[in-house]
């Protein structure tokens, strides 16, 4: 697990050797926090080509396994952050002699199998967590990748007059002289909407996230070609038509051995290595899988002072009844405000899931003994975990009838309403919104909402060119509306919210997150089963059977309870000044008398405003810190 950053620059672009390895160096050391290990640099003078490379140190601790690292053939020079899984069946396919590696890395055996059949052809062979820069000499070309879910970050930024610049994180690209900072005014807006900003943008101009699955090809021609290896639809498609023939009871344990697999996996490490436990259904599986392989795991937990935003005690109960080696912290009121500001330096653009305090909290705890951590993203979206699914798609059946005209004339009514300055109009307004829609994406995207398009938070709006936008039309007609909700979060929520959220939050802290839910072919089996494996009076449904098995009915049938701190009662009390400070600041985005307005109808009680105002809070927050300042 690593940081890296790149420059492929034109040929006319004029730079002193010595002014490129200072650009350079100063770029990777933002990126410091993300492999604290070990630095080192890639320079061809002659191509314009630099590489900066920092590194956690997770498989094979020895110097041979430091990047940037060059193929055998002297044809490939690689920089590579995350995990390959399947490195070592990789490794014995490429049927090289024992003396041929210098390494036990995965970074080696990806390098050797990109030289062996082409960037293309082999990043389509790996099972893992990546994002891989690799050039190859002969062809002068450079080619970016991603996995196919979006666990690892991936920025890049194109410009003809200086070339291609590339890197983990955002705020590498301030030590570019060339790069510009300027606001993406769509990006703000979806980012106001959302509550973070979605693939492929980023808040800056002309800077854009590499989409989960794909790959791209530069050269010094300026052709730049983007090309998925993996599309999350169509191989949703693929795995119905090849459709699970079983019974529940086989498919609970189909997923039990692809679980156990995954897993095991994903315990490959030279470093202290535990496990997240909430006490929920997906952390609480993972820990049981360990439990049936007989590995005795490391756990760790976080809770609050405040019984309806605690679940420590089920985690508790879960590592006794599981025998694993447990740890676990309490966040206090004084944790909060002293870690307040690192939560915000972790995050390099705009993004505000309140969740981002204990999770950063969470990995700043569980550094302190171990390196590598497994969680449980990706469990929801698979298993049909969120109640949202049967909710919209409920909604969505009672309204989807209606007349269109009856529709527009609801979007009509709605905008005027939902900016009222009266309680009793602005609820008016949500309801007549509700109506409005045409489409079952409208909906779910306004129900994905932090501030609609209505609310007119924004003095300039803008909604265009995301994710949220994207058509699914190979999924039209052909699977339940439930199930399309849930890849809509596949391709949406689950790479640009929840693993940026545990990306930046665990990396902030020198600490990689792995993540079994995720697994290619685990994620293969779940999209061939039939609805009703997946969820039916409850979510879940398979997830709840296997751990019912060794923790009963009582403990599985709750409630769903998701990672929320007490955010509400944090900005009455410890961060209320704070938070205020950042909402009175100057700028340019918000008038400031509607800011006045929210902040007063929130202190009256309206606790529903709770995450509208974060959003605001965290946007000025990052704009302090990562444009004014730097600025």
């Amino acid at each position: 697990m690593c940081g890296f950053v790149g420059l492929y620059l034109n040929n006319n672009y004029n730079v002193e050797v010595r002014k490129l390895v200072s650009i350079l160096n100063n770029m990777t050391n933002t990126l410091s926090h993300r492999g604290p290990d070990h630095k080192d640099f890639y320079i061809n003078e002659k191509e314009k080509l630099a590489f900066g490379f920092q590194r956690l140190s997770i498989i094979d601790l020895k110097s041979s396994a430091n990047q940037p690292m060059i193929s055998k053939n002297k044809d490939w020079i690689i920089i590579f952050n995350g995990e390959i899984y399947n490195y070592r069946s990789l490794k014995d396919k490429l049927k090289q002699r024992k003396n041929y590696w210098r390494s036990n890395s995965d970074s080696e055996v990806a390098l050797e199998c990109i030289s062996k059949y082409g960037f293309y052809n082999a990043i389509k062979k790996l099972n893992g967590m990546f994002a891989i820069a690799a050039y190859c000499l002969s062809k002068k070309t450079l080619w970016l990748a991603r996995d196919r879910f979006g666990e690892k970050p991936l920025y890049y930024n194109y410009d003809k007059t200086y070339g291609f610049t590339f890197a983990s994180e955002l705020r590498a690209f301030s030590y570019f002289p060339n790069f510009k900072k300027q606001i993406c005014q769509n990006a703000l807006s979806q980012y106001l909407r959302y509550g973070y900003v979605p693939e492929p943008l980023s808040i800056f101009k002309k800077t854009y996230k590499l989409e989960p699955g794909y790959v791209i090809k530069f050269d010094k021609k300026n052709q730049l070609l983007k090309k998925d290896y993996w599309d999350s639809i169509k191989s949703f498609v693929s795995a119905k038509k090849n459709k699970f023939k079983g019974t529940f009871e086989d498919a609970k344990e189909k997923v039990k051995r692809h679980i156990d697999s995954s897993i095991k996996n994903r315990l490959v490490s030279d470093v202290p290595l535990g496990i997240f436990l909430s006490g929920g259904i997906d952390s609480s599986n993972l820990v049981l899988s360990l439990h049936r392989q007989n590995i005795t795991a490391n756990t760790f937990s976080i809770g609050f002072h405040n019984d309806n935003n605690n679940e420590i005690d089920f985690a508790d109960k879960v590592a006794q009844t599981l025998q694993t080696k447990h740890s676990y912290k309490y966040i206090s009121n004084k944790d909060c405000i002293e870690n307040i500001q690192s939560v915000v330096n972790a995050y390099d653009e705009p993004f505000s899931d309140p969740s981002q305090i204990p999770t950063y909290m969470l990995c700043k705890f569980v550094k302190k003994k171990i390196t590598v951590a497994i969680s449980g993203e990706g469990a929801d979206e698979l298993f049909g975990g969120y109640p949202r699914y049967k909710n919209i798609a409920s909604f969505w059946n009672k309204i989807k009838k209606q007349p269109k005209t009856f529709s527009e004339l609801m979007e009509v009514f709605c905008e005027s309403f939902s900016s009222s300055e009266y309680s009793y109009m602005r609820s008016i307004g949500k309801k007549l919104r509700k109506y409005s829609h045409t489409t079952l994406d409208s909906l779910y995207n306004d129900e994905m909402s932090r501030w609609r398009p209505d609310e007119k938070i924004l003095i300039e709006r803008s909604f265009k060119g995301s994710y949220f936008d994207k058509k699914l039309t190979n999924l039209n007609n052909k699977v339940s509306d439930p199930r399309y909700l849930m890849m809509r979060d596949i391709i949406t929520y689950l790479p640009s919210n929840l693993l940026v959220k545990t990306d930046r939050a665990s990396m902030h802290n020198s600490l990689e997150i792995r993540s079994p839910y995720l697994d290619n072919d685990l994620v293969s089996l779940v999209w061939s089963l039939p609805d009703n494996f997946i969820f039916d009076k409850n979510e879940k449904i398979i997830l709840r059977e296997i751990l019912k098995e060794k923790l009963g009915s009582n403990f599985v049938n709750r409630k769903k309870q998701g990672f929320e701190p007490p955010l509400y009662d944090w900005l009455k009390g410890t961060l209320n000044q704070w938070a205020k400070d950042l909402l009175f600041s100057n700028n340019i985005f918000f008038d400031t008398s509607d800011i006045k307005k929210l902040i007063l109808r929130f202190e009256r009680g309206e606790k529903k405003l709770t995450y509208k105002i974060w959003t605001i809070i965290m946007f000025m927050a990052w704009h302090n810190k990562f444009y004014r300042n730097q600025n």
